[in-house]
């Protein structure tokens, strides 16, 4: 498990952190800055943080049985937002868009959204659902299985 590795340091609790270079997946090693989407950080209580290149990767990390217990808050991206490479959101507060059409940097993503509407404006243009963070399994991290849900290639 890696613990803090992408931190280079340790951050106040509660505030999320700006991405740079230095900043890379903590579960594929991904530079963050290079890739799209949505990104997501877990801090921890001890002021050390893991960052990742993709929602998918976010939730892999945090639903895993050995996670640190030790978690003080959880950030995603706004993809509602115009500047949302800027808006960290509070990702507990999220409505995700699941099983959309497009792809992020590692695969299928559930897009981050802070207003509810956007999320669903969302899903009635190219599909998908609308859950909240609460409602995200593991098994919902695996490819898609059902048909309606596979990708059209």
């Amino acid at each position: 498990m890696i613990l803090g590795g992408c931190s280079g340091g340790k951050e106040r609790p509660g505030q999320a952190v700006e991405l740079t270079r230095k900043h890379a997946c903590a579960v594929c090693g991904m530079i963050l800055v290079d890739f799209p989407g949505a990104k997501g950080q877990i801090h921890y209580t001890d002021g050390k943080y893991d960052v990742f290149c993709g929602t998918m990767d976010m939730f892999s990390y945090y639903l895993q049985p050995d996670t640190p217990k030790n978690v003080s808050s959880i950030f995603t991206n706004d993809m509602g937002d115009a500047e949302w490479k800027a808006k960290w959101i509070d990702a507990k507060k999220a409505f995700y868009v699941y099983a959309e059409k497009k792809s992020g940097a590692m695969g299928d993503p559930f897009l981050p959204y802070l207003d509810e509407e956007k999320a669903k404006s969302y899903v009635a243009l190219y599909g998908g659902k609308v859950l909240r963070f609460e409602d995200i399994t593991p098994d919902m991290l695996k490819p898609f299985q059902e048909p309606h849900l596979k990708r059209k290639k």
